[in-house]
């Protein structure tokens, strides 16, 4: 498979572009971050000195006698007010148009506002200026040289104008930018192909998983997938040797009965037509052809038996058998079933009895509930020898409905018990072909009782009897 069309791909694509995401969104932060705090710190250095030199006793006489010294990097401009009008002092040439931002912010000065704007030279250089309101404190007089008094300046309003260059804040950001753009594209690269290999890493073992499963077919389940985590992908591996051994069982259980079921319709069909060939090998009297017709029906109603016991265990594994449900009189129930079952008994020369200490309605279908019933019943009179007794009884034990079917016969042994609900599965003692079993029908009872939300037991002594529970809920009334 292309590694493009892979999972892995896909995950580190993703683990990508969340990445990318998250770098980009980190990226602007700092880069918004940075910006506003060079910029702020700018305007508070506007702030500090714009206010010093407003505050500066003879600031405005030594910038007019151009003694005033600029800090590096500093514009300082003092605009006056007075009778002529508006006069602008520099202690150096600038070439700034005062129009826009500059004189909205100088007149918001003169008007006692502090402002900041950004304005451009007539060289195209960009300066972050502050404007606040001065004024000039103290006699009409400040000393000039060798002690001579010279007049100020008259003027009715000032303002401090103190700007500073963006240049060096732009550069710091454009340099931090172009950082940016060269360091998240490279960590995007090496996080990519670090992706890769940890998604290579981490996805071995399901390529592992894979192939071991490639290598598994239906003839051999015996191989297993080597798990070496307790992580996802450790049960992942131990959830599919479960399943691979789920269908290694059913596998066997599919040959088992398939086995079983050829071996079983083998025989009345071997019998069928050995007797049909017999029978046509030579002319008969109508007393010998009629015995061997009644042996072909025999094995014909015996095997018919079997298809249909087969058929419905078949629509159960499949889920297609119907059930039709209803709220039914157990007592009643087994009143009838019990009618018939005596029938059969007073033929064998048994003793039936069926007792009932409790009249429990239960929610099931009336004619798989006869069939689990007769085929119990059916059980206990064939393993039952002549002389001997059978009994059904009904109770109930808190919510649950109790059918017990006891018998006097040949019992089964203890370590057989766990076994006589399997399909086919017959005890040899007693329990040969010829006694009409086919080792279907306990299987069928156990499905019947377990689709009703039922269960079914068995107590047994090897040579004294068997005793069949079966347990079904109580309906809800």
């Amino acid at each position: 498979m292309s590694f493009f069309h892979s999972i892995k791909f896909r995950f580190t694509l993703w683990y990508l572009v969340v990445l990318g995401v998250l770098l980009g969104a980190f990226s602007f932060g700092i880069y918004f971050y940075m910006s506003s705090a060079l910029h702020d710190n700018l305007d508070d250095s506007l702030k500090l000195r714009a206010e010093q030199l407003s505050q500066n006793r003879g600031v405005f006489l030594r910038i007019e006698q151009d003694e005033f010294q600029e800090e590096l990097g500093e514009v300082v401009l003092l605009y006056l007010k007075g009778k002529a009008g508006l006069t602008q002092i520099s202690p150096r040439e600038l070439d700034i148009p005062f129009e826009g931002d500059l004189s909205d912010i100088v007149a918001g000065a003169l008007e006692g506002q502090r402002s900041f704007a950004t304005v451009q030279t007539a060289q195209g250089r960009e300066l972050r200026m502050y404007a606040v309101p001065a004024s000039e404190e103290g006699p009409g007089f400040m000393p000039g040289e060798r002690g001579m008094m010279i007049p100020k300046p008259e003027f009715e309003k000032a303002a401090v104008v103190v700007g500073r260059s963006t240049a060096e804040t732009d550069e710091a950001l454009d340099r931090l930018a172009q950082t940016l753009l060269i360091v998240v594209p490279l960590t995007i690269m090496v996080a990519g192909a670090g992706g890769v290999f940890l998604a290579r890493r981490a996805f071995k073992p399901v390529d592992q998983m894979t192939q071991t499963a490639l290598e598994i077919e239906e003839t051999d389940l015996s191989r297993r997938i080597p798990v070496k985590s307790r992580d996802e992908l450790g049960r992942l591996g131990s959830t599919l040797n479960q399943m691979i051994e789920r269908l290694e069982k059913a596998f066997k259980r599919q040959q088992q009965f398939t086995g079983d079921a050829s071996h079983e319709l083998r025989t009345p069909l071997a019998v069928i037509e050995a007797e049909s060939s017999l029978a046509l090998q030579r002319e008969r009297s109508a007393s010998d052809y009629r015995e061997s017709l009644e042996m072909i029906s025999q094995e014909a109603v015996h095997m018919s038996v079997i298809i249909d016991q087969l058929l419905t265990l078949a629509r159960a594994d499949y889920g297609a058998e119907q059930f039709v449900f209803e709220e039914i009189d157990l007592g009643e129930a087994l009143s009838d079933v019990a009618s018939d079952a005596e029938v059969l008994c007073r033929e064998k020369g048994l003793a039936f009895e069926y007792t009932q200490t409790e009249n429990p309605k239960v929610k099931g279908d009336r004619a798989k509930l006869r069939q689990l019933f007769l085929n119990l019943l059916a059980n206990a009179i064939r393993y039952t020898p002549e002389a001997g007794r059978v009994s059904i009884s009904l109770g109930q034990e808190d919510r649950m409905a109790v059918v017990a079917v006891s018998d006097t016969g040949i019992g089964i042994p203890q370590d057989e018990l766990p076994l006589i609900f399997e399909r086919f599965y017959r005890i040899d003692k007693g329990r040969s072909r010829g006694d009409g079993g086919s080792g279907l029908g306990l299987a069928i009872c156990k499905y019947i009782a377990e689709a009703q939300n039922g269960t079914i037991e068995v107590t047994s002594e090897d040579g004294k009897g068997s005793t069949f529970s079966v347990w079904l809920p109580v309906a809800v009334t």
